[in-house]
């Protein structure tokens, strides 16, 4: 992809990046660096952590909670913690791109955790580091294995040794998907579940979700429904999308407004471009996606763009918003089916590991607040 073309045009995802380095510590109770490479198995056990932990403290920073209910919610957080295998190495030597994605993950955990605003140019680095992260992945993708657990029962070391050097074609490659169906999906999930929260932990988030349910309102249940993970809050919390969800409504509204100002006869080459990176991401989205799954997001991409461009103005005013949401929804699970289903997510994203950190800073700014509004 050539730079200067490139930035013509409208784009679902900004793939430049700024800056390398990160301030970011290791939480707490992370494990003590290592001297030895670690191993590919707890990197990539790392790199599923980080996202878990970045999207509970977005939706710990989203829910509006109040002070009781963080104390009531981290009391949890810490039994699913204790139950848990220790946090993976996230300082020890890495391979070279996996070492750049941590970095840049843990810029965004130190900024989430101090109520920080994320800006633009972390953010786009924050893609880049996606992006690498999905080709390590796409690359490690190998048959299920019943003989092994966890992440490994669907991965292994890649054979490439960094995904940013030239030639190392992970979007290129055939993935036989795990999850063909409801239950493969259960099962990929399940596996993965248990290499990060340990079969314990992953017991004890099941056992707790009722009494995380009965902490929530209403209002915070509806708007956990359909969360999913999630490395980045919204610009604006009003935005009515999921909470934490990096990708508002506004945003992909202004990618449409700017197709629609795209000459006719440079459309046919803009369009090509938007469908290549709409394709990257959903990779970056979901690495083991097939050829089937791409192709379909290729379209689907396509025919919204084509519509929001066919459109007059003032239909496309009527329509912009419904309009974004079918782009939007391209970058998001499916959502759980029953209401056993919902409470365990909710509990899952609420109470994961590294989680009573997210309520402890949530509970001193609270306190913070109160003792300003007492001093005035």
């Amino acid at each position: 992809m050539k730079p200067s073309r490139f930035a013509m045009v409208p784009v679902l995802l900004v793939l430049a990046a700024g800056p390398a380095g990160a301030k970011g510590a290791a939480p707490a109770q992370a494990a003590a660096p290592s001297a030895a490479p670690v191993p590919w198995d707890e990197q990539n056990r790392a790199m599923g952590y980080l996202i878990l932990h970045l999207s509970n403290i977005n939706v710990v920073n989203g829910l509006n909670l109040s002070r009781e209910q963080a104390v009531a919610l981290r009391d949890l957080a810490r039994r699913v913690q204790a139950a848990a295998p220790g946090l993976p190495d996230l300082a020890g030597p890495y391979r070279p791109d996996l070492a750049e994605v941590r970095d840049t993950y843990m810029e965004v955990r130190w900024r989430l955790l101090g109520d920080e605003a994320v800006d633009d140019t972390l953010r786009r680095r924050v893609v880049r580091a996606r992006v690498t992260e999905s080709a390590v992945v796409r690359l490690s993708i190998t048959p299920p294995d019943a003989a092994r657990t966890g992440c490994a029962r669907c991965h292994k070391a890649p054979d490439v040794p960094d995904v940013r050097a030239p030639g190392a074609d992970a979007a290129g490659r055939l993935v036989d998907p795990a999850a063909r169906d409801a239950a493969d999906r259960r099962a990929v999930f399940l596996a993965h579940s248990e290499g990060l929260l340990g079969k314990r932990g992953l017991v004890t988030v099941a056992l707790l979700a009722r009494k995380v349910d009965g902490i929530l309102t209403e209002a915070q249940k509806a708007g956990l429904a359909e969360f999913s993970c999630c490395l980045l809050p919204p610009k604006d919390m009003s935005d009515p999308y999921r909470i934490g969800q990096a990708e508002s409504g506004e945003q992909a509204v202004e990618y449409l407004r700017q197709a629609r100002e795209v000459p006719d006869a440079l459309w046919p080459m803009v369009r090509r471009l938007i469908l290549e990176r709409a394709e990257a991401a959903a990779l970056a989205v979901a690495p083991g996606a097939d050829e089937a799954r791409k192709q379909a997001v290729r379209d689907r991409v396509g025919d919204v763009y084509d519509r929001a461009r066919a459109a007059d103005d003032v239909d496309f005013e009527l329509d912009k918003h419904a309009l974004a949401a079918e782009l939007s929804a391209l970058a998001k699970s499916e959502s759980p089916e029953t209401g056993s289903q919902r409470r365990f997510m909710a509990a899952y994203f609420l109470t994961v590991p590294g989680a009573v950190e997210a309520y402890d800073r949530l509970i001193e700014r609270h306190d913070a607040g109160a003792a300003a509004s007492a001093g005035t």
